[in-house]
């Protein structure tokens, strides 16, 4: 079911321009689309074993759920996601790497733009270095585009992806190493000094009740506005939409009441022209 992405060298990050030269001998990429494929279950598996233990991954019903955006038509004025799941295995089958991501794009009448949520990305050490991780940030482009198709947009659309990161902490030296290699890449993070941002809580709604608190986590978007990565102020009503964009995703699987002071946070935020910072992502 699941087919090899397309190698497109101009969609890759201007600081990930070396991976189009990449020797990766005997990588073999799937795009998974569908819950039914069976390199999903791998896939799940690795981004579970690594994230699940830091409470940032979904569970299996959510991301099944997901997938199931993937047949919806357009309808005027609402959101259409697609969600997927890359998955490159080395010569022995083995997991070389994963990332699993949504594509968010408005039908008309809404402004003609793409925002791609970069969920988790997962590199086995062995490939770390080696030009994978490029390719792994760059084939969430080529599905916007066919997002963009499939609501009657014009392909060269704005196109921005958007990854949830830890605020970088002095002490945490794995969360640093991740940030750089974006910030080498060329994104660049929202100030969070002016746009703070919470990630919801992705515990199980009975876990959320019994606790009587709910946690959403603090993090900030870093963010690869495609074609104007050298850019280092955005406007606000740009920012705006690709949080709701991102906050409209969660709230198809969320409870309204667990999304509501990610809401309130958004309703919150400038608007307008404003330039809002783009910072490097690691700079604390």
């Amino acid at each position: 079911m699941s087919h090899a992405p397309k190698l497109i060298p101009a969609d890759l990050a201007p600081g990930d321009q070396r991976s189009a030269n990449a020797e990766l001998p005997g990588i073999v990429f799937h795009l998974i689309e569908s819950a039914d494929d069976p390199f999903f279950q791998i896939g799940f598996d690795a981004l579970t074993n690594l994230f699940g233990p830091m409470g940032e991954m979904e569970t299996l019903s959510v991301l099944q759920h997901r997938f199931r955006w993937n047949t919806a038509q357009p309808v005027s004025g609402k959101p259409l996601f697609h969600y997927a799941m890359i998955l490159a295995l080395d010569p022995k089958n083995q997991v070389a790497a994963v990332r699993d991501y949504t594509a968010i794009v408005h039908a008309p009448p809404e402004r003609a733009a793409a925002t791609v949520h970069l969920s988790h990305l997962w590199i086995h050490p062995d490939f770390r270095r080696s030009g994978l991780a490029g390719w792994m940030r760059a084939f969430p482009v080529e599905t916007a585009r066919t997002l963009l198709a499939r609501a009657r947009h014009a392909l060269h659309a704005p196109i921005t992806l958007a990854a949830e990161m830890d605020l970088p902490k002095v002490q945490d030296p794995a969360s640093t190493i991740r940030l750089l290699a974006y910030e080498k890449a060329g994104y660049r993070k929202v100030d969070p000094r002016v746009m703070p941002y919470l990630q919801p809580d992705f515990r199980e709604p009975a876990a959320i009740d019994a606790s009587g608190t709910l946690q959403p986590i603090p993090m900030t978007p870093i963010l690869r506005r495609v074609g104007h990565e050298a850019e280092s102020f955005a406007p606000a009503s740009e920012i705006r939409i690709v949080v709701r964009d991102l906050y409209a995703m969660y709230s198809d699987t969320f409870r309204p009441a667990d999304m509501a002071p990610l809401w309130e946070k958004w309703r919150a935020y400038p608007d307008g022209p404003t330039p809002i910072p783009l910072l490097p992502p690691s700079q604390l």
